[in-house]
């Protein structure tokens, strides 16, 4: 059975749908904002409460501050967005705690991602920004620091050589963790056109060092794992996941056990049906194009849930 359309379902099978999941987490960009928020998604999370469902937040992007996120949220209406939202950069700071990494982290991340490591009290390493003008003195990097235990790499939009042949030196040490966060390798920057993003040059590295990376962001089981451990939830197979993007959020539900609903904001129908390996359980145009259909269950008093 293909994904079925949210949009088009009879109150029967809506019933069906919602009886299925206990709990809501979801991507935010594509999915609640892009630039300002999209028409109607805070009152979907809303409609999503009322019906008795908890909601919470997962996203591949680190680069936001705290402030930036909140303010967001608030925009789109949705109180404690930020309390209830998981990055990469918090699931690799609370996993380098967990195993008492001690050593220093080598950062081919956005600032705030160095910023959140730094905060739990972890020491880094970061650059060059700019390399050197011959490349015959390339050597430079190729120099081993014993201090580095750990190669962290999480949306550096300032990614260059110099960082890449550091990385790759430091993973030739096998006991040197090599730990990935957004593996994005493209990204919507502009409504119709997805373009590359930073996961590439993590694939790069990976394939150059012969390593495989521990994966904390979408689409890896563990990040989804840890999303489900800090929202208190157990069982995967109860909660609905939503996106945007095919590869990352309908990927990480697929491989954590969650049901998978793309909103179509960022990719076509035809996109969705031509993947090869991963399809979503449901469908819709945007999440605000399902309020009046949850309004159908939530005003009438139709969900026997």
């Amino acid at each position: 059975m293909g994904p079925m359309n949210l949009m088009s379902m009879s109150t029967s099978d809506l019933n069906v749908f919602l009886d299925s999941f206990d709990h809501v987490f979801s991507d935010c960009d594509g999915v609640i904002w892009a630039k300002k928020p999209l028409p109607g998604s805070g009152e979907f999370f809303e409609r999503m409460q009322q019906l008795g469902k908890t909601v919470h937040f997962v996203s591949n992007n680190s680069m936001r501050t705290q402030e930036n996120y909140e303010n967001l949220f608030a925009a789109a209406n949705i109180s404690q967005g930020f309390e209830k939202l998981t990055i990469p950069s918090t699931a690799i700071a609370e996993y380098l705690k967990a195993i008492n990494f001690s050593k220093t982290v080598f950062c081919v991340t956005c600032p705030e991602t160095m910023n959140v490591l730094q905060s739990y009290g972890f020491t880094c390493k970061y650059g060059p920004e700019v390399g050197l003008d011959l490349y015959t003195n390339y050597n430079k990097y190729l120099e081993d620091d014993t201090e580095v235990g750990a190669v962290v790499f999480d949306s550096d939009f300032n990614v260059n050589l110099p960082k890449m042949y550091q990385a790759i030196t430091y993973l030739t040490r096998p006991d040197v963790l090599f730990i990935s966060g957004a593996t994005d390798r493209h990204v919507p920057l502009i409504p119709g056109r997805v373009l590359l993003g930073t996961g590439i040059f993590t694939d790069i590295v990976s394939e150059e060092a012969n390593r495989k990376p521990t994966q904390l962001a979408k689409p890896g089981k563990l990040f989804g794992e840890f999303a489900m451990k800090r929202a208190g939830v157990t069982d995967p197979s109860r909660v609905l996941f939503i996106g945007d993007m095919i590869e990352q959020d309908i990927g990480l539900g697929k491989a954590t056990g969650f049901k998978t609903l793309l909103v179509l904001t960022n990719n076509t129908y035809e996109d969705m049906k031509a993947h090869k390996s991963l399809k979503p359980d449901f469908y819709a145009d945007s999440l605000g194009s399902l309020v009046p259909v949850l309004n159908k269950v939530c005003l009438n008093g139709n969900y026997d849930g």
